[in-house]
């Protein structure tokens, strides 16, 4: 549901050549030698962020993944990484992929949380287009939401109000001016909200389709749409 241009904040400048035994090896292997080369001759964070890139290429991804940029001390330390290296370089990849799967599914949740809550309004107004806001800047205020969307401070001000009583965001602030809000999910994950105990909630049954429903997610769709243009142009 968060946009990332992650595919912006990487651009290699180093070129890293591959010896002709590594294509005996698997693709994630080759992959993880890629960063290893980069990061014995580049000491920044940019081979780390060069793993979503080189897993893309061998093809064990469609795209690029933020959630799969990363390495081990390892690959930039020794020079020659052991067996139990490789392999804690395999198994932290292992670990980023489940943590993304299980985030995805959050999302994905999510955004049908949001449709209910968005059909359950009588009028929802400007809903729609907030939630599709959210989805490009999880991180919101009066002022950045006024400037966003057209709208006075004060009205900015009710329309978060009222997401927030629909628990698509949540205020992290409890001030009177300078207001903070963000997304649900993410509030939880960054600390700001205590997560709920107990097994999470069963989800509701999916929405029956009818003509109403048809137009509020058509209305969410180009509300979206808006949104990346608008974002865009900027």
């Amino acid at each position: 549901m968060h946009k990332c241009g992650f595919h912006k904040l990487w651009q290699p400048t180093v070129a890293v050549t591959e010896p002709l035994y590594a294509t005996e090896h698997p693709a994630l292997v080759r992959a993880l030698e890629r960063v290893r080369q980069h990061a014995r001759i580049d000491a920044t964070i940019e081979p780390w962020l060069g793993l979503a890139f080189a897993l893309r290429d061998y093809d064990l991804t469609t795209t690029p993944l933020p959630c799969l940029a990363g390495g081990t001390k390892a690959l930039r330390l020794k020079r020659m990484p052991s067996d139990e290296d490789w392999q804690a370089a395999v198994r932290s990849v292992e670990a980023a992929a489940v943590a993304g799967l299980d985030r995805l599914d959050r999302l994905e949740r999510l955004y049908r949380d949001a449709q209910r809550k968005i059909m359950a309004e009588y009028r929802p107004g400007m809903l729609p287009a907030l939630a599709a806001l959210s989805c490009h800047h999880p991180v919101l205020s009066p002022q950045s939401v006024a400037g966003a969307l057209g709208l006075t401070l004060a009205g900015a001000s009710k329309l978060l109000a009222r997401a927030t009583s629909a628990k698509l965001l949540v205020e992290i602030t409890r001030r009177r001016s300078w207001r903070i809000f963000v997304a649900a999910d993410l509030a939880v994950d960054f600390g700001l909200v205590a997560p709920k105990r107990g097994r999470p909630p069963k989800e509701p049954p999916p929405l029956p389709p009818s003509r109403d429903l048809a137009e509020a997610f058509a209305a969410f769709d180009q509300e979206m749409e808006r949104i990346d243009a608008l974002l865009a142009s900027r």
